[in-house]
């Protein structure tokens, strides 16, 4: 059995474990052996702050050492990973999650799921990864789900780290204006916000105050399996 290295970031690991969970049915599923990069977190919070994040980093470079790549569930995460890891000779190529499960993802998903759900893609999604257009091949491969953006599909939703404990109210704006535009994607509303970074799905969640649910999307393609 083939076998694959995935890091869950910290506060997937605290905050959405269901996303790791679902992250590691659907590598068993298409016939992976999964392995944990055992590493507390990536530095990228410390980095984000100015704050000196070597240390972190240098542990991060240890425990994933030995491998030929290492999967991130977080398009955030692996952003900032792949940016080390263009300076650290004892990192190994990093990759989104997305971009590894679409390599080995079925044509078709043998569930069907007859849902309307509004994409969000995150700045790092966009910006760093550049991987939208995969996870929208991803679900494009479930029957029956509709898949929708937002207005202004290009916009933060506020969360940006740090940010928002640097400047909260300027965060929770941003998170407002995003949610409306989500909530609003199709005239007869829609049934869920999907996307690949928890972080922006933790901070649209509390926007949104439990009006829609929001899943990472290998919770949603984990229940077309």
């Amino acid at each position: 059995m083939a076998s694959v290295r995935l890091f869950v970031p910290c506060f997937v690991d605290e905050l959405w474990p269901q996303a790791a969970r679902a992250a590691v049915e659907l590598a068993e599923a298409v016939g992976f052996s999964v392995q944990l990069v055992d590493a507390v977190c990536c530095g990228q919070a410390l980095a984000n702050s100015g704050a000196d994040s070597t240390k972190v980093e240098a542990r991060f470079a240890a425990a994933a050492s030995g491998t030929e790549e290492v999967v991130v569930l977080s398009a955030s995460c692996a952003g900032h990973l792949q940016t080390m890891s263009g300076g650290h000779a004892r990192v190994p190529p990093v990759v989104e999650w997305c971009d590894w499960f679409v390599r080995y993802a079925p044509d078709r998903f043998p569930q069907r799921l007859e849902r309307r759900v509004v994409l969000h893609g995150s700045c790092s999604a966009l910006r760093s990864t550049r991987n939208v257009e995969t996870i929208r091949d991803l679900l494009s491969r479930v029957d029956g789900l509709e898949v929708f953006d937002p207005a202004d599909a290009s916009e933060c939703c506020g969360f940006g780290g740090t940010f928002s404990t640097e400047f909260p109210e300027m965060s929770v704006r941003m998170g407002r204006d995003k949610w409306n535009s989500l909530a609003s994607a199709h005239p007869n509303g829609v049934e869920g916000v999907v996307s690949s970074d928890c972080s922006c799905l933790l901070h649209l969640r509390a926007i949104g105050k439990g009006a829609l649910p929001c899943y990472h999307i290998a919770e949603l393609l984990r229940s077309a399996v």
